[in-house]
């Protein structure tokens, strides 16, 4: 019977696949699985862990990295991670790493951040949206963006794509129980996966021409590659593909400005062709 304390490791997104969580012994699943329960779950990466939580409280009990490197948790986040690694050390704990943001009093962790799109600037290129970790910005090409405020997690994440510099990042103040707190983390956890598991159906989708653009989905694409046998055929099938919705996108941009009998047929053509692969 799965441990309890280990049920947050269980069929995993593929992206955490080569942590080989399930290979490792019950109590060093415990202590990961412990750890990530301390962590904001903001997956904002500044713990030089892009791909979230979960990769970095495996470093921290597999690689000895350092426990104090989570910046939106703070002081508090360090502490409890301290008292997993090391319960009966009596050195004294690491001070958390610096956050850009003031300490909140009440909290004690960094002041919270939610990212806001400026939309009358907002050029709607999209580039913000992948880097969502949590799906929480919505809008497509050309059209005006908006952000979730209450789906946010402050990651940050956003800010570095935009090209016109559209995002800005405001302050909030809260008061979280303990409780309350461990239940929007294990939200935010669920949302994040939903995220991951989302992308690699797109990924491994032979119909989806979206190009790869955040380091996440490279990563997942690399590891979709490697979970699925491909056969000679199919690889030669997606190529062929690829190459026929080119061709295909190119004769309808032509045929949505001018009407030709030829081009139609050689479109109908190409849209059978692909049909057929």
């Amino acid at each position: 019977m799965q441990n309890s304390t280990n049920i947050r490791l269980v069929n995993l997104p593929i992206l955490f696949d080569p942590l080989s969580i399930e290979t490792l012994p019950a109590d060093t699943q415990a202590k990961i699985s412990l750890i990530d329960a301390c962590l904001p779950q903001t997956q904002c990466g500044l713990c030089e862990h892009p791909d979230g939580c979960l990769p970095y409280a495996a470093a921290i009990v597999l690689g000895d990295e350092p426990y104090n490197k989570c910046v939106p948790g703070g002081q508090p986040v360090t502490n409890a991670i301290a008292q997993i690694v090391a319960p009966d050390s009596d050195k004294t704990t690491l001070k958390a790493a610096p956050s850009q943001w003031p300490i909140d009093a009440t909290s004690e962790r960094p002041t919270e951040v939610r990212a806001v799109i400026r939309e009358d600037d907002c050029i709607g290129c999209t580039k913000c949206i992948p880097a969502c970790p949590v799906d929480a910005i919505v809008g497509t090409g050309k059209h005006m963006h908006t952000i979730f405020t209450d789906l946010c997690t402050g990651c940050e994440l956003c800010i570095a794509p935009c090209p016109v510099d559209c995002i800005d990042l405001v302050t909030i103040e809260r008061k979280l129980s303990t409780s309350e707190r461990a239940t929007e983390q294990e939200d935010l956890r669920q949302r994040y996966h939903t995220h991951l598991r989302r992308v690699t159906d797109q990924l491994t989708d032979s119909s989806n021409s979206r190009p790869v653009v955040s380091m996440v989905e490279a990563k997942l694409n690399n590891a979709a590659s490697q979970s699925f046998n491909i056969s000679e055929a199919q690889a030669k099938n997606t190529i062929a593909a690829a190459k026929l919705r080119t061709k295909i996108k190119k004769l309808e941009k032509q045929l949505s400005v001018r009407a030709n009998d030829k081009k139609q047929a050689e479109l109908d053509a190409l849209q059978a062709e692909l049909e057929s692969l």
